[in-house]
């Protein structure tokens, strides 16, 4: 008896280092420093780097991005925004904050809003440099373009980079295991060294050369797709161009959510069930097993409340909790600025990420769309 009661919290444990198994590499963007002075400040030099923003209603985040895009050590060459319909005044401030406005097309059958967006971008752009694109809910330290630059002149192939997730309001932090998942699920720091040889890419910061975007027809290739870094990345693959990814902290941040806890749920359930059937099957068992070790965790935990148990059942399940919370802590601060106190009480970030997760397959299996920003998503 005294066996099986262990067995849980003995699992729980036991499962706890399989997160390393998919996210023991991780690769930070280097920081490129490039020193100016004030009365250099003026005559910066700049890049080969085309920024492109694809952007609807986003007049509460192209400032931040634009103004942190002005502040570059290194410039751009260009920076291109391309108003996919908005009706606030996200054109006009792009226009001020000194970006080439473009007023998006009709959208065409076939295509969806973003990879539409992206692709009249793209042609707009100087033919003769790397495209950037990034989402307008960025904002660039002053090295990112300088980092981003050297990144291109040292190797050739796309490279994207994930946004160090940037919270300042305590709903933020239930984005926790979401951010760290799709770190995960690009399959780029695994702790084997093939584990990035067919990795996907980051769709809100990613830079390729023109050339190579025409050599994959760019973003018509994935036009009716939702989860295009996904696709993308396959297309990419099998024209043999590689695919790096990169972790953002010190260089590129994001703030996802500022409106509302609304705003985050239907943004994290935008693409969730899609994005898991594009994970690898590797990636998705791995993930799995971590997250039935820390849902063994709190069920046990659940039981040592409520009833009278042994006290090596005590110390095991104690163990288990303090294991996952120390490593909920590190993982965590790879994805974003999530606290000590969102760690240590990982299981009400867990369940939540839980209820979205089967919300959103009920969903997919009802037939019910999905909305974004006014439009169907599928």
């Amino acid at each position: 008896m005294m066996v099986a009661l262990l067995v849980l919290p003995g699992l729980a444990i036991l499962l706890a280092p399989a997160i390393w198994l998919i996210l023991g590499r991780p690769r930070f963007l280097p920081i490129a420093k490039v020193e100016i002075s004030s009365e250099e400040a003026s005559d910066r030099l700049s890049s080969s780097i085309s920024i492109i923003i694809p952007a609807r209603n986003e007049q509460s985040n192209i400032v931040n991005l634009l103004e942190s895009i002005n502040k570059q050590t290194l410039l751009a060459a260009e920076v291109i925004v391309v108003d996919d319909h908005s009706s606030d005044k996200t054109a006009s401030i792009a226009s001020s904050l000194g970006a080439r406005v473009i007023s998006s097309d009709s959208l065409p059958d076939g295509w969806m809003g973003k990879p539409w967006a992206c692709q009249q971008g793209a042609e707009s752009a100087d033919q003769r440099n790397w495209l950037l694109f990034l989402d307008a809910d960025l904002t660039l330290e002053a090295e990112a373009i300088a980092s981003l630059q050297k990144l291109a002149n040292t190797s050739r192939g796309v490279h994207s980079v994930c946004p160090y997730h940037k919270t300042k309001k305590p709903y933020e932090q239930l984005s926790a295991f979401f951010n760290v998942l799709m770190l995960a699920g690009v399959n780029a720091f695994g702790s084997r060294q093939s584990s990035s040889e067919q990795s996907a890419l980051f769709g809100q910061c990613m830079m390729i050369s023109a050339e190579q975007y025409q050599q994959v027809n760019g973003h018509n290739a994935v036009k009716n797709k939702t989860l295009e870094n996904f696709h993308l990345a396959k297309e990419l693959h099998r024209l043999n161009i590689s695919c790096s990814c990169y972790l953002g902290k010190g260089v590129i941040n994001m703030r996802m959510f500022p409106t509302g806890l609304r705003e985050l749920w239907q943004s994290w359930k935008k693409g969730f069930s899609g994005a898991a059937s594009h994970t690898s099957g590797n990636t998705l068992f791995i993930s799995s097993l971590w997250i039935t070790g820390m849902m063994f965790t709190i069920v046990c935990l659940i039981v040592l409340l409520s009833t009278q148990y042994s006290s090596l059942f005590a110390i095991f399940t104690t163990a288990a909790y303090i294991i996952h919370s120390l490593q909920c802590f590190i993982i965590f601060k790879l994805a974003g600025q999530f606290s000590l106190w969102n760690a240590l009480l990982f299981p009400i970030s867990l369940l939540f990420y839980q209820v979205l997760f089967f919300s959103s397959v009920i969903d997919k299996k009802r037939g019910k769309s999905t909305h974004w920003k006014g439009r169907k998503i599928h």
